[in-house]
């Protein structure tokens, strides 16, 4: 058994770098390489996509400021670019090194300027690593120099994604619950008495299927997309960015916005951070978008900020339907469900031929004229993997999925098997069965979330099982339409062997 090769196309925006991730696992960079960002082995800085050579399957990539970052779907992480905290894990480099200490592996995300970095692992373990100038490291308390040595952040346990601005830090558990760290000024992140320099649970948002982070001014502002896709945002009300039309409450000389919802938002899927505006894709592909407009980063073929009429949520015209999108800073890019790659705003270096300020989406081309296309997945597989830890006398072993953005919240039916030679096992709601034939026993059903972790041992005795795979899927639709559907698009794999 093996899993389809494609992943979801993606793309991430730093300070005035891009990374596209293609549906075939490669990376693809481009934009202003000063600080060796681009992952190209030298500082040059490219004004069209250009793969990275020593990057194959990949599943997610991240940039921020001069900073990049991939996840591979062997669950290790690679950085390379501006080192600044000891992000890259070391020295810095302008080619991908793999960060030590890290392992199985399922989602990444990083700061800007503050310079941490964050992994999260398939038994919901968040990892950190970089400066600790604010917290965001999650500690209990800050410190000075750089930290390249991922360390686990206690209080973090049960995340299945982590979201990072310039001060703070926003996990979502498993459990729909939001945990917060880093720098909490007049409660701009977190509603509780004193710090949170260590996290803490924000009670008041009740059940999130995902959590954003942006920078304004100092304290950020910070959204959760509910699961009846409208979102509530909540942090510092800036003079220079009223998102969405949001009031700010004073508080201590800062104007606080309460936990409360966007109005003109509804069945959003995806929540895209930047430096001072956010991007919100809807359930059908379009793109809307709030805050700073200084260089057209809204899209909507103004340069007029927010601050200067009234606030706004612009619909983006002009892109096709979006699989996936990004914001930097003073920037903005999707990428379309043809393949298409499109940027707008601060486009300098990421647009041959765009003005230096596009109101409106332009496409990518490559250096040879050609419209640069970030490929198709149809089938969309998803991502998964699975560990062990111990001799099989004492063996934890944890496995996992990361759901494709295109299924999430959609019904399906998740799956866990052990093959031993010709017989099959199947993980269900009453524990291990023997596979006799029809239908496949399904570990989950319902509306498929972001990620599923599954411990399958904890400090039990596995003698006598080495050599037996253990497999994960999952398929979209009800029982056997689900298995049918896995089967079809090969949206499974073989995450572990007990050894």
């Amino acid at each position: 058994m093996t899993s389809a090769h494609a992943v979801q196309p993606a793309i991430s925006m730093g300070y005035d770098h891009a990374l596209v991730l293609r549906a075939d696992g490669t990376v693809w960079s481009w934009g202003y390489g000063n600080g060796g960002q681009l992952g190209l082995g030298n500082s040059s800085t490219r004004t069209s996509p250009t793969q990275i050579p020593s990057l194959q399957n990949v599943v997610q990539v991240v940039a921020r400021g001069s900073f990049s970052m991939a996840l591979k779907a062997d669950g290790t992480v690679w950085a390379w670019g501006d080192n600044s905290g000891g992000r890259t894990g070391g020295s810095g480099t302008s080619v991908p090194v793999q960060i030590n200490g890290l392992s199985n592996i399922v989602s990444i995300n990083a700061g800007t300027n503050t310079a941490a970095a964050f992994a999260t692992d398939v038994s919901g373990q968040v990892f950190a690593w970089g400066s600790n100038s604010t917290a965001q490291l999650g500690t209990g308390q800050t410190s000075g120099g750089g930290n390249p040595v991922p360390r686990l952040v206690a209080g973090a346990q049960g995340a299945v994604a982590v979201s990072a601005s310039d001060a703070a830090v926003l996990a979502l558990r498993q459990d729909g619950k939001v945990v917060a760290w880093g720098s909490n000024g007049n409660k701009a992140l977190a509603p509780v008495a004193g710090t949170a320099t260590a996290p803490v649970v924000i009670d008041a948002l009740g059940s999130v299927q995902a959590v954003a982070s942006t920078s304004i001014n100092i304290a950020g502002q910070y959204y959760a997309l509910k699961s009846d896709g409208t979102v509530a945002v909540w942090g510092q009300a800036s003079t220079n960015a009223p998102y969405c039309g949001q009031k700010g409450i004073q508080n201590g000389g800062f104007a606080l916005i309460d936990i409360s919802p966007i109005l003109g938002l509804s069945r959003i899927q995806q929540i895209e951070p930047g430096d001072g505006h956010t991007l919100f894709v809807d359930a059908d592909g379009a793109v809307h978008a709030c805050g700073v407009n200084s260089a057209g980063q809204l899209g909507d073929g103004t340069l007029v900020n927010p601050s200067t009429e009234v606030p706004k949520i612009a619909h983006i015209a002009g892109l096709p339907p979006v699989v996936a999108a990004a914001a930097g800073s003073a920037i903005s890019a999707a990428i379309g469900v043809d393949g298409s790659v499109w940027v707008w705003g601060k486009t300098t270096h990421l647009a041959t031929g765009a003005p230096d300020k596009s109101t409106t989406p332009v496409r990518v081309t490559l250096a040879n004229g050609a419209p640069f296309d970030a490929g198709r997945v149809g089938e969309a597989p998803g991502t998964f993997a699975g560990g062990q830890d111990g001799p099989l006398s004492n063996v934890t072993v944890d496995v996992g999925a990361l759901i494709s953005p295109l299924h999430r919240g959609k019904t399906g039916r998740v799956y866990v098997a052990a093959l031993a030679g010709s017989t099959a096992l199947f993980l269900g709601p009453n524990g291990w069965a023997p596979y006799t034939g029809g239908v496949f026993p399904a570990y989950g059903r319902g509306p498929l979330p972001r990620t599923v972790p599954v411990n399958i041992a904890s400090g039990l005795n596995f003698s006598g099982l080495e050599g037996v795979q253990l497999v994960v899927g999952y398929g979209v639709g009800d029982d056997a339409t689900a298995a049918a559907e896995m089967v079809r698009a090969g949206r499974y794999k073989v995450v572990h062997t007990l050894n």
